[in-house]
């Protein structure tokens, strides 16, 4: 018997010291992944937009991951801990029970002994007092060793059903907090697979070659001013005689084109009629083309709402785990 409540008293002892540990690292370890949340919404902030939703649904399924364990660290305390640490009262009563059976016992002891004493000095008195005292203190160490056996009994039975609890209640604890983060880890471990770097990395490379696109333009406006010997000596002047004899020419070539438009005004007219005909077609592929050019800009359009409504519903289906949770929950509700 004592060495039954010795033994529960040192492993149950040592096994609710170190379950209660368990459970403060467990609380430490959510106090910490906290710190990692509030980091991560920080960084979130620095970067540009498809790498910024990803790490705040990963931030926000981290967060969700804490209020389970702290749901687990609550369930540990309260359905693990605290019945080992009752334990302690429990233990410390079946050694007073057990103190007091040893006084009994010790005390059936003395009274056998001065019993037999007598009987040494003086057989023939056998209705001695110590006789009687002696069968009363037999019989209280009788019943107290009775009553000591239930108990101990009892003891031992409650004892393995209360271990059986306990630790069916930790590992249904454990089982449940790993279940849901199993769950929500899934979601979170899809979202960062779908995560396309490469739109990020193209906005990124956009801004980097900004200084390029300005010095282009820079040099495409000082080009576009004249240069100074260029404009000087762009005209150069018709003193000489040969430029007045190529003026003569010009004149005369004038005057004869002047004279044959006189000589055949039907060709002139006909000519001026192609003119208009061409100038009519002319105008009609140029409507045509701007008719094409408004049905390639609606199309433009249409795609890019289009595709703009894909990218929403391919937002909305990358939402994390606890922003479609409490949806679903608010659609409950």
């Amino acid at each position: 018997m004592e060495q039954t409540v010795k033994h529960a008293e040192k492993h149950l002892g040592e096994i609710c010291t170190l379950l209660a540990s368990y459970t403060r690292k467990t609380g430490r370890l959510r106090d910490k992944a906290d710190l990692l949340v509030a980091q991560l919404f920080d960084f979130s902030s620095t970067e540009d937009p498809e790498f910024q939703i990803g790490l705040k649904n990963l931030a926000e399924d981290l967060a969700m991951v804490q209020d389970y364990r702290q749901a687990q660290v609550e369930r540990l305390e309260t359905r693990v801990v605290a019945p080992l640490k009752a334990y302690g009262d429990i233990l410390k009563n079946k050694r007073v029970d057990l103190k007091k059976f040893s006084t009994d016992l010790k005390k059936e002891l003395k009274e056998i002994q001065k019993l037999e004493n007598i009987r040494m000095r003086n057989p023939a008195d056998r209705q001695s007092i110590a006789e009687v005292n002696a069968q009363k203190a037999s019989n209280n160490a009788q019943r107290s060793v009775k009553q000591l056996e239930e108990t101990i009994t009892d003891f031992q039975r409650q004892k393995l059903e209360d271990i059986k609890t306990i630790f069916m209640d930790f590992i249904t604890v454990e089982m449940l907090f790993h279940a849901k983060a199993l769950e929500v880890y899934t979601h979170t471990y899809h979202n960062l697979e779908g995560l396309n770097t490469q739109k990020d990395l193209e906005l990124f490379s956009g801004r980097v070659r900004m200084s390029d696109t300005l010095a282009g333009r820079l040099d495409t406006q000082l080009g576009s001013y004249p240069s100074p010997l260029t404009s000087s000596y762009s005209s150069p002047p018709l003193a000489s005689p040969k430029g007045q004899s190529f003026r003569s020419t010009l004149a005369s070539a004038t005057s004869q084109n002047l004279r044959q438009h006189s000589q055949y005004p039907d060709t002139a007219r006909r000519s001026r009629s192609t003119l208009q005909r061409q100038r009519g077609m002319e105008e009609e592929e140029e409507l045509e083309e701007e008719e094409e050019d408004e049905e390639e800009e609606e199309e433009e359009e249409e795609e890019e709402m289009y595709e703009s409504e894909i990218e929403e519903g391919q937002n909305t289906s990358r939402q994390s785990y606890a922003a479609q949770y409490a949806q679903m929950r608010r659609w409950q509700k």
